[in-house]
């Protein structure tokens, strides 16, 4: 494969080249700098320009002529004259053959605490991740806002997103609520109204797709305004219209892992760990989940997610629910 790579490398070369050097046999002379390229060749003499960054150090250039011995300008000042040198591609090829002898013999040594390290990295993440930790990162992050900001933090943070600490579900844990655009307009909205009033943002709803395929924005964008705008009779190009605090993601990998044959229905997963946060959460590569309860039918998001309360048993859908619903 090497020796493939550097065949197909000189190749190119060779055709590259051939709109700047004369006809003859393929060789290399001296340049006074890496950065000097051949420019034209006339006659016996090679025409150098600088092109990038120069190092001072002495660089080669590839042409093609018949002769021995050139005459090397550059940019216009004759540097000297030089040697063209063959191009032994035997010898290439030798160099790389000797090369993949060498590297079937050499071996890096392994690390002898690659298990004691791979199994420390698993319950130091294990420990991020869990309840007992982000709740006392919660906590902690409550406590030194209150000894910074002390009554400021109002001024700071607002009561809706103070009020969105209690009752919220852990990083592990999300509740999905899938729709289509192919839903009356009404119930989507409702939805979006429930998603906004339990103000977590690990609850958010979810579309297998964008409306009428990727090849066309504006009518997803359009039907996103529709869910989301408090006041449907608001113009945007009018001014800036207010949206409800509702997240609304694009992602056929949640419908697909779920297994969502029919809308709308709604997820709680929890055990949630995600290698990278900016990947789908519907990718089992990326993400893994200890359990999942899901729930179908038109029905408000609070009854749905009573009812996979009282199947779960999940202390925090429990907060969730019970938190203040004035959230607008």
């Amino acid at each position: 494969m090497r020796r493939l790579c550097a065949q197909l490398i000189f190749w190119l070369a060779v055709a590259s080249s051939g709109s700047v050097a004369a006809a003859g046999t393929p060789g290399y002379i001296a340049t006074p700098d890496t950065c000097c390229v051949v420019d034209r060749v006339v006659g016996d003499t090679v025409h150098l320009r600088k092109a990038g960054a120069c190092t001072g150090k002495p660089g080669r250039a590839y042409i093609e002529t018949r002769l021995k011995k050139v005459k090397v300008v550059v940019e216009g000042t004759l540097w000297k004259e030089a040697d063209v040198e063959g191009l032994a591609v035997p010898d290439l090829a030798d160099t790389l053959s000797k090369a993949d002898r060498l590297a079937e013999r050499m071996t890096v040594p392994g690390n002898r605490s690659e298990k004691e390290m791979a199994a420390l990295a698993g319950t130091l993440d294990s420990y991020y991740h869990s309840d007992e930790f982000q709740l006392r990162l919660l906590n902690e992050t409550e406590r030194i806002k209150s000894e910074v900001f002390g009554n400021k933090a109002a001024g700071y943070y607002s009561d809706k997103g103070i009020e969105a600490l209690r009752g919220k579900l852990p990083a592990s844990e999300r509740v999905y609520v899938f729709i289509s655009s192919s839903m009356p307009l009404a119930t989507i909205r409702n939805y979006a109204a429930s998603v906004a009033r339990l103000g977590d943002s690990n609850v958010s709803l979810v579309m297998r797709g964008f409306v009428d395929g990727m090849t066309k924005i504006q009518p997803t964008i359009g039907f996103i305004a529709s869910v989301l705008q408090r006041d449907q009779a608001c113009r945007p190009q009018d001014g800036d219209c207010e949206m409800l605090p509702a997240g609304l993601v694009v992602d056929p990998l949640l419908f697909r892992r779920y297994r969502i044959d029919r809308v709308p229905a709604v997820v709680y997963a929890r055990g949630l760990k995600a290698e990278d946060a900016g990947l789908s959460e519907g990718d089992p590569k990326n993400t893994t989940i200890s359990d999942h309860y899901a729930a179908y039918g038109d029905a408000r998001l609070e009854y749905l997610l009573d009812q996979i309360r009282r199947e779960s048993g999940s202390d925090s859908l429990a907060a969730l629910l019970a938190a203040p619903g004035d959230r607008k």
